[in-house]
């Protein structure tokens, strides 16, 4: 399975704050801390803020910060909100008027349908915080 960047970089947000809890942090020290434009992280930070992911303020005392504890963030819910045509291939349902790229092989794409749940189910079992490094005792 493939992720876009976006889903990469919103999963790199998600950890970074996870890992700064209590404090504002700014997407310009995201973008430097990663080595990622500045352009497309705002982009990627405008869908998790509209979708409730994170909250963002703006001004001298502003920033992102987590709404949530991190064992409230499904993996699963982040990767769907960003891959927006990740299901495409799963709905392709060529008899009710839905064009299929691979109508004539239609054994792969119900194995592709089954290999993305099996997937998307994993990742629904994974929060926030399992990806967070663990501390050192």
């Amino acid at each position: 399975m493939r992720l876009t960047l976006h889903t990469d970089y919103a999963i790199r947000v998600l950890v970074y704050l996870g890992q700064n809890p209590g404090r504002r942090v700014s997407v310009h020290e995201i973008s430097e801390n990663h080595g990622i434009s500045h352009n497309h992280l705002v982009k990627v930070v405008n869908r998790l803020s509209t979708n409730g992911v994170v909250d963002t303020r703006r001004g001298r005392a502003g920033g992102l910060e987590l709404p949530r504890m991190p064992h409230e963030i499904v993996i699963g819910d982040i990767v769907r909100m960003m891959e927006a045509d990740m299901l495409s291939m799963k709905a392709c349902q060529p008899e009710y008027g839905q064009a299929c790229v691979l109508a004539d092989m239609c054994r792969l794409r119900h194995l592709l349908a089954r290999s993305l749940t099996a997937f998307l189910d994993v990742l629904d079992q994974t929060t926030l915080h399992d990806l967070l490094p663990r501390k050192a005792a």
